[in-house]
């Protein structure tokens, strides 16, 4: 019988996990809805949730009392501890009208026709009989009263009793309540459940006609005792194959596997406990000796669990490895619609299941249901929805646990390419405004050098048209040039070089009439064709900056140098003159700068950020003041 009791021990002990597990899972489900008083209002667990909450919990400290009494009697021989007894005793008679409770219940969620009275008296009935029966037992048992004789007998006789009627009543019910539409797996989760309650009837009736004295009682016994358990396999197992293999496989593998490996170390380190001295410092030397165990254990448990994973649903990743497989989205990810579809094919890789992620109000697709809602840093939503039909994967616990962490990195993910994308769009935003500012200042521009730049080309066309009347003509032609484009381009950002070059040609030809002799000046254009397009009007600039502030501040011959290159990637547009220059420095200081080239570097940071430079330097080798416009060629003229 040691090889009995050792297994009962065993199989209490695995009810007590499996059935504590699943109320820590009812009570899960029900705890978000119960703390809150106004969600409750609306979504109050249901009488069978409530119902089956109270078995799970029944159950629970069935299989726990059950196994401390089993593992005193192996200790000790006898029982030491009658409070384990009298509780077994208590809860044995809160069975049958729990059962009937239950099946009266998931018969009524089944949606079976309406019971007559005569179908539902049996149940208040039962909730007195039997617990009154209990406390008479139990009251006796303690001493409260005259304990009648052949007490032991008169329970198992009772309760095999109450709970053959508990099994007639069950099986009726579930009988009348099928439906010919009823799924296949109710089908043969029903015939399953009828048939336990058949065969523990069968073994009540068997225990009740042996003698006391028979070995084969004490297996019955331990078989009734067991029964909870094999109702749980059997509706975990036809309702749900993936909380079977989490609840029952799973769990059981590993206090099967824990349990073996205890036995064995304990076996093997025997003869050392044995040889330990005795007093107080015997409990210490004995957990040293099993530290190594201790530390062996939680590997063993994370081998096992991830060889059980990759046998049943061929997990390939662990929690860290899922974790860093799903920051691979952001590299491929420029934008949020980029970043869920890939999040989305990489959370199917590592869950072997197709997962739609919904970012805030994006409706769920039919036939998917949402098992996973987390929020985001800046308050958002993320949820993850799985197939919702009976084929498809269900998640187990350790499953939600890492797609919920999954799922609140995704959503700092989100919240990472969201504020990339609003500092993108702010950048663009201001981009726009520098740019804008730079058209309204360039044509204010315009309008300020148009009448002095007219002014004074009409004084020297003046003066030429008695001394050079053929010169002033062709002064006229290239003043009415330079006034024609810059009203042909005051509404334009952009022109082609080869448009910017003639017109820089007309305004130094206007120049020339104005200075005569005194200035000098040459044009050396290098581009292809078609000519690239450039901002307009930024060579007219550099130009009249030269003659504003070198040309007409120098007393001798002026000179003005103009070279305009154009490559595949980049214009290079330089403008020399022989003026003072700005001095022993070297360098204009950006302060120290007009207007004119304030605007152009405000047009070419807009156009062009930093590819583009405008530099203004001093030449003291060659005596000359050099503006130089350094620009990306990525325009073409049409």
């Amino acid at each position: 019988m040691t090889a009995v009791s050792l297994t009962f021990l065993i199989v209490c002990a695995f009810g007590a996990l499996a059935y504590g597990s699943s109320t820590v899972m009812a009570l899960r489900q029900a705890t978000p809805v119960w703390g809150s008083a106004a969600a409750a209002s609306c979504n109050r667990p249901s009488a069978l949730g409530r119902v089956s909450l109270a078995m799970f919990a029944v159950c629970t400290a069935w299989f726990t009392l059950n196994a401390l009494a089993e593992f005193d009697t192996l200790a000790f021989g006898e029982r030491h501890s009658n409070w384990i007894d009298l509780g077994i005793l208590t809860l044995a008679f809160v069975f049958p009208p729990l059962i009937m409770h239950l099946v009266h219940h998931e018969a009524a969620a089944a949606g079976s026709r309406t019971m007559d009275p005569a179908w539902r008296w049996p149940l208040p009935a039962m909730y007195v009989i039997s617990p009154a029966i209990g406390i008479f037992i139990v009251g006796a048992a303690v001493g409260a009263w005259a304990r009648p004789a052949g007490i032991n007998r008169m329970i198992g006789s009772t309760f095999g009793l109450l709970f053959t009627a508990a099994s007639v009543y069950s099986s009726l019910v579930m009988l009348r309540s099928r439906q010919r539409t009823e799924p296949t797996v109710r089908r043969r989760l029903g015939n399953t459940m009828l048939g336990l309650f058949g065969f523990i009837t069968l073994v009540f009736l068997g225990a009740a006609l042996l003698d006391d004295r028979s070995q084969l009682i004490e297996v019955f016994d331990r078989v009734t005792r067991a029964s909870p358990l094999l109702f749980l396999v059997a509706a975990v197992y036809f309702e749900n194959r993936f909380e079977f293999y989490d609840l029952i496989v799973k769990r059981g593998v590993m206090l099967l596997a824990t349990v073996l490996t205890f036995g064995l170390v304990f076996t093997l380190v025997q003869p050392l406990l044995d040889g330990l001295p005795r007093g107080s410092v015997r409990p210490w030397l004995a957990a040293v000796l099993l530290v190594p165990v201790a530390i062996a254990l939680p590997w063993m448990s994370r081998t096992l669990s991830a060889g059980l994973d990759r046998l049943w649903f061929g997990r390939k990743f662990s929690a860290v490895d899922a974790v860093k497989h799903l920051l691979g989205a952001m590299q491929p990810a420029t934008d949020e619609r980029t970043l869920t579809e890939e999040a989305e094919r990489r959370l199917a890789d590592i869950f072997n299941a197709p997962i739609d992620v919904r970012v805030d109000d994006q409706p769920v697709p039919d036939g998917r249901s949402v098992y996973v809602e987390t929020a985001t840093p800046a308050g958002g939503r993320v949820r993850c929805a799985v197939p919702a039909d009976a084929g498809a994967r269900r998640f187990l616990s350790e499953d939600l646990t890492m797609l919920r962490s999954l799922a609140s990195v995704f959503g700092f993910m989100l919240e990472t390419i969201r504020l990339q994308q609003k500092r993108q769009e702010q950048e663009q935003v201001a981009q726009q405004l520098r740019l804008q500012t730079s058209r309204s200042e360039l044509k204010a521009l315009r309008a300020q050098i148009n009448p002095h730049f007219l002014f004074n080309a009409l004084n020297a066309i003046a003066s030429l048209i008695h001394t050079d009347p053929a010169r002033a003509d062709e002064a006229v032609e290239q003043l009415a040039e330079v006034f024609r484009y810059t009203l042909r381009r005051s509404e334009s950002e952009w022109a082609p070089l080869d448009q910017e070059v003639a017109f820089a040609r007309a305004y130094l030809d206007v120049e020339r009439a104005r200075f005569g002799s005194r200035l000098t000046c040459t044009i050396a254009s290098d581009h292809a064709t078609p000519a690239p397009m450039v901002p307009s009007m930024l060579l007219q600039t550099l130009i009249e900056n030269a003659v504003k502030h070198g040309v007409s501040q120098t007393r001798g011959p002026g000179r003005i140098d103009v070279t305009v290159c154009a490559t595949v990637s980049d214009i290079t547009v330089e403008v020399r003159d022989n003026g003072p220059g700005p001095g022993a420095a070297g360098v204009l200081p950006r302060e120290g700068e007009g207007f004119g080239l304030r605007s152009v570097r405000e047009r070419l940071a807009a156009h062009f950020g930093e590819r583009a430079r405008l530099s203004l330097i001093r030449d003291e080798g060659s005596a000359m003041t050099i503006a130089r416009i350094t620009m990306p060629a990525g325009r073409v003229a049409a």
